[in-house]
């Protein structure tokens, strides 16, 4: 074992007995140095509690707060939830009385199909050539006869200032 040469045991052994070991660890054996001791024990242990019990009121009113926040919260969830379910019965009415629509619509074009008389697909044509004529006309008569919408068209005159005029398109 190597050791430090300034290290000697001997003057160590002598001097272990100085400090009283055991009244450090457990407090001291005579009676004069223990009153001192327990009442400045007993202010630190006063001492400690009230800081303990700042803190607690502090961490109290903190987690008040937290909590009226998350009541706030929870009651727009809530009325948000409402407005929901409003809107989805609202929208399953709606859907229950397309559906019913669509069913009629169905059986209308079932009946249609075991018609074996092709006078429905006659009238369906003719229908459709009246539309078309129909729509023809009055696009052809609705801008007096010049059979196109009216564009606008810029041009820049001498002076450099922007004009605009009108002209017909497909004339």
């Amino acid at each position: 074992m190597n050791r430090d040469a300034n290290y000697n045991i001997r003057e160590r052994m002598s001097n272990r007995f100085e400090v009283d070991q055991r009244a450090a660890l457990f407090g001291s054996r005579f009676p004069g140095g223990a009153g001192k001791s327990k009442q400045k024990d007993d202010m630190y242990a006063a001492h400690s509690r009230e800081m303990m019990e700042r803190q607690n009121d502090a961490a109290i009113e903190d987690l008040e707060g937290k909590v009226s926040q998350l009541k706030d919260i929870t009651r727009g969830i809530g009325s948000t939830i409402k407005e929901s379910n409003g809107l989805l019965d609202q929208m399953g009415i709606d859907f229950d009385k397309a559906a019913g629509l669509l069913k009629g619509t169905l059986n209308n074009l079932k009946g249609m199909m075991a018609n074996k008389s092709s006078k429905h697909m006659i009238y369906m044509v003719v229908f459709v050539l009246v539309l078309f004529f129909l729509m023809y006309f009055l696009r052809k008569f609705s801008f007096g006869g010049s059979g196109g919408a009216a564009s606008v068209d810029l041009q820049q005159n001498l002076s450099g200032a922007d004009s605009v005029t009108e002209s017909p398109v497909g004339g």
